[in-house]
């Protein structure tokens, strides 16, 4: 089986034990939808908050923590970091992952490829940056919401605005599997996902969409649903967040969310809620039918975590790689010859979103090197 993949890829500078009570991150919290401030949870433009705030990058930064310099580095990104998941799953069953995306000369783009390089997905520069590669600051409180841990992010696009749906190969088409991950951090590419997901469909692949903050649309129009497509009959299986399926739908009930996407005609969802697990359901088109179902996160990871607190990372990731648990089981299924199963598909999801608590960043590199998957022709044939 081939997974290909485009969307999100940045590099994460985390900042761990921020206290989101103290005086100075309550200084630079939203006060209301769209204006720039910070939002636990959230997504904020760099430059939006140097907007609100008045004040500088590094000078925020070291209001909040005295300092510019991160506690850690690492690969992020809904797209890469839930193929990276899902290759490291399925490497034994010999399937092959490969992420489409921009490649960069600066410190942030060579630092991407060293990171990806230490994978077993293979990256396929589609284009080279003009400018600065895509980064994020997450601050992390790992005490916040009663001790399950919350994140915020700021976000310099950079380069990540050059990539357009037009840009990605007649090669990108050429899988089993197409999965789009954070498209609103790739601004051209997420407007056009209606032709990409239309032609990946064109080319038989099954469909997987993941969403992220679209604090772009929402500081445009705060009272207005976020556009993702315009059909999303595209979509074999689309995963969100609780904050962003209400967004996409308009609603204000998670009830409602799910009957505008089935309505909608999407295949099935998947919605993350956090410390409270996930609702899921299936029409039925290429998941087995499935009513609305809730499931719990893995309890054991919270019972670990408890016992052994020096094994905390920080909840950067979760969603990414509860994404790529997810993606690993369609692929396991599919490639069985079998019906796929969401509920199946959505437990391998909520133990990798829970597996990633125990890492700073949302990728994991295991302590031996692994070797990507280099493309030849028989791959392909």
């Amino acid at each position: 089986m081939r997974i290909h993949g485009a969307g999100c890829c940045l590099i994460d500078y985390l900042y761990t034990n921020i206290s989101f009570s103290s005086e100075e991150f309550q200084a630079i919290l939203s006060r209301r939808d769209g204006d720039g401030g910070i939002n636990p949870g959230g997504l904020v433009f760099s430059e939006d908050l140097e907007e609100f705030t008045g004040r500088g990058h590094v000078e925020i930064l070291n209001s909040l923590i005295g300092r510019a310099d991160p506690d850690a580095e690492n690969l992020g990104g809904p797209a890469v970091v839930a193929l990276i998941h899902a290759a490291q799953l399925l490497q034994q069953d010999g399937d092959a992952v490969a992420f489409f995306g921009m490649d960069g000369k600066d410190d942030a783009g060579m630092a991407s490829r060293a990171f990806i390089s230490r994978t077993p997905i293979e990256f396929v520069p589609v284009k080279q940056a003009e400018g600065a590669f895509p980064s994020t600051v997450v601050l992390s409180d790992p005490f916040y919401r009663d001790g399950a841990g919350e994140r915020s992010f700021v976000n310099t696009i950079g380069a990540a605005g050059e990539l357009a749906g037009g840009d990605l190969p007649e090669d990108f088409f050429a899988a089993d599997i197409v999965l789009l991950g954070g498209t609103a951090l790739v601004p051209q590419l997420h407007r056009d996902l209606d032709s990409v997901l239309g032609k990946a469909k064109e080319k038989g692949a099954v469909t997987v969409v993941g969403t992220v903050y679209d604090f772009r649309n929402q500081k445009a129009g705060p009272d207005k649903p976020w556009p993702l497509v315009t059909d999303y009959r595209y979509i074999d299986l689309l995963v969100m967040d609780e904050e962003e399926a209400l967004r996409i739908s308009g609603t204000s009930v998670l009830a409602d969310a799910v009957d505008f996407f089935r309505s909608r005609q999407v295949g099935a969802c998947i919605i993350t809620r956090g410390s409270r697990g996930a609702v899921l359901w299936s029409g039925g088109a290429l998941f087995a039918r499935q009513d609305l179902t809730e499931i719990p996160v893995a309890v054991s990871v919270d019972e670990d975590l408890s016992r052994h607190p020096e094994k905390r990372g920080d909840t950067t990731g979760c969603g990414d790689n509860f994404l790529g648990g997810a993606t690993a089981s369609l692929c396991r299924q599919l490639a069985a010859g079998k019906t796929p199963d969401l509920l199946t598909a959505a437990s391998w999801g909520t133990v990798s979103g829970g597996l990633a608590c125990y890492t700073k960043g949302g990728t994991y590199f295991r302590s031996r090197p692994e070797r990507s998957w280099k493309r030849s022709s028989a791959a392909h044939s």
